[in-house]
């Protein structure tokens, strides 16, 4: 029996000051990073693991959804804590993926720290990884962190639980990854922890990696760190298991994303889409999957095997602009890479078959006025048809990604201003995300006008489309923000 000592409960936080649009993009993925610790720690080390998921709990503690920290959300995380047996669990790690959960995160560990001060607290993801200063103590502040883990979580994790060191510190201790991990040594996500406490049917969305990292260097991209892909051994074990998992938890409509950056880089990617072929899978799920459109050059016949699978391709295109798409560092030959697309488009034209997915990402510094019609003129000329799904987002500047560590760049040469530090203000982190402006002639206000407008159009055109009231709840967000501005 495991001891208190070897028993570690993982918290995964919401957002603090999120709107209902964006619940419904961020609090429906299964946290696969926690349970990939999960399984590698028990496989390594004597240890008993739990998970409480705040974003799911909310349905049972509605206070946890508090849209500003208060103190009914500590009330409700004490009490969802105390019926979850906290008093059980010596070790409590906090994940805190993206920037936009520091906040909750912050105040989490706080209320921890104060109600059982010997408790030890680890966190990661990768926020702490590309800002650990917010984690650790300071001349102006008392950290109620003991551990950060900087990086890959799973070699730091399992030498400080095999160490005498995993107790309450005075002071932080930043625990920098050193190297990767071999992820084909890794062992199979622990679904049952998770599932078994959430077991929601047809509510989360099921992923499935193939690789870590991306051997491309998106200036817009956190996932800027060494690019490794599985062995076809290791895809067939586990996918056959993910497969009876899905089946089990989303029949309704079974669905797999390979969330892999790029898919096509992924080195087994061919061997996995005739696996696919030859054993009908597509008769039981549709798939996606993410790729470059580079890796369809001088090779469309690739787009019919994809969609004999029952693939869905979302390409990151990104910008029609010739001017832009060299600074997010997409091409050094923009024009080459636009009519490959364009061929691309047509070929999904041409013939039935599951849709393919044109992403877009408007507000990337240096935009203005003329790069954004740019790329809406080129969705009117060659993205309007029912087999292509237009889906834009906006630049988010994320403290990890290339953008961030070089804002003077953008300052100097295209007049940008940013909010550094945004996701410590007592407000929307999703909307402090976006620069202030894109560009010295292109205000935050231009920008989400021109959004809301052209784009609503673009996605109620589409006969694909998802439901109208998720398109609704788009709207009335970018209208709101838009009034706010």
């Amino acid at each position: 029996m495991s001891t208190n000592k070897n028993k570690l409960l993982f918290i995964i936080p919401g957002f603090f000051y999120i709107e209902e649009y964006q619940k419904a993009l961020y609090y429906n993925d299964i946290p696969l990073g926690t349970l990939h610790l999960s399984s590698f720690l028990k496989e390594r080390v004597n240890i008993e693991t739990q998970i409480i998921d705040l974003r799911v709990e909310q349905e049972n503690y509605k206070n946890l959804d508090s849209t500003e920290p208060n103190d009914l959300f500590k009330v409700s995380l004490l009490k969802c804590l105390e019926k979850k047996n906290l008093q059980e669990f010596q070790n409590i790690g906090i994940n805190c993926y993206t920037s936009f959960q520091y906040l909750q995160t912050d105040l989490i560990a706080k209320i921890l720290k104060k109600e059982f001060p010997k408790k030890p607290i680890i966190v990661g993801g990768y926020h702490p990884t590309a800002v650990p200063k917010d984690f650790r103590n300071s001349f102006f502040r008392e950290s109620p962190f003991d551990f950060v883990i900087r990086g890959e979580a799973e070699l730091s994790l399992l030498n400080l639980l095999k160490s005498n060191n995993l107790k309450p510190r005075r002071r932080t201790r930043i625990l920098n990854s050193n190297g990767c991990i071999e992820i084909n040594t890794l062992p199979f996500p622990d679904y049952e922890l998770y599932l078994e406490q959430y077991p929601y049917k047809n509510k989360f969305k099921f992923e499935y990696f193939m690789s870590r990292g991306c051997p491309y260097q998106c200036a817009f991209c956190a996932q800027n760190y060494d690019f490794r892909s599985f062995t076809f051994q290791k895809f067939k074990k586990e996918f056959e298991k993910l497969c009876r998992i899905v089946e089990q938890y989303n029949y309704n409509a079974p669905k797999i994303a390979f969330a892999d950056q790029s898919f096509n880089r992924v080195s087994i990617s061919n061997k996995v889409v005739d696996y696919l072929i030859q054993n009908k899978l597509n008769e039981k799920f549709s798939f996606s999957c993410q790729s470059r459109v580079e890796s369809f050059k001088n090779n469309l016949n690739l787009i019919k095997k994809h969609r004999t699978c029952g693939m869905i391709i979302g390409f990151g295109f990104e910008s029609a602009s010739k001017r832009l798409l060299p600074e997010m560092h997409k091409t050094e030959n923009p024009r080459e890479y636009i009519e490959t697309m364009i061929s691309i488009l047509n070929q999904y034209k041409l013939s039935d078959g599951p849709y393919c997915r044109l992403n877009l990402l408007a507000g990337f510094p240096g935009e203005d006025q003329s790069t954004f019609n740019e790329t809406l003129d080129f969705v009117n000329n060659y993205a309007m048809h029912e087999n292509i799904q237009i889906s834009p987002t906006l630049f988010s500047n994320y403290p990890n990604v290339f953008v961030y560590k070089n804002m003077q760049y953008y300052e100097n040469e295209f007049g940008s201003e940013f909010l550094k530090e945004w996701w410590k203000l007592p407000s929307n982190a999703f909307k402090n995300s976006v620069p202030e402006k894109p560009s010295k002639s292109y205000t935050k206000k231009q920008l989400i006008g021109e959004y809301k407008e052209n784009y609503f159009e673009v996605l109620k055109a589409w006969k694909k489309r998802e439901i109208f009231s998720e398109l609704i709840l788009w709207k009335k967000f970018f209208n709101k923000w838009y009034e706010e501005l």
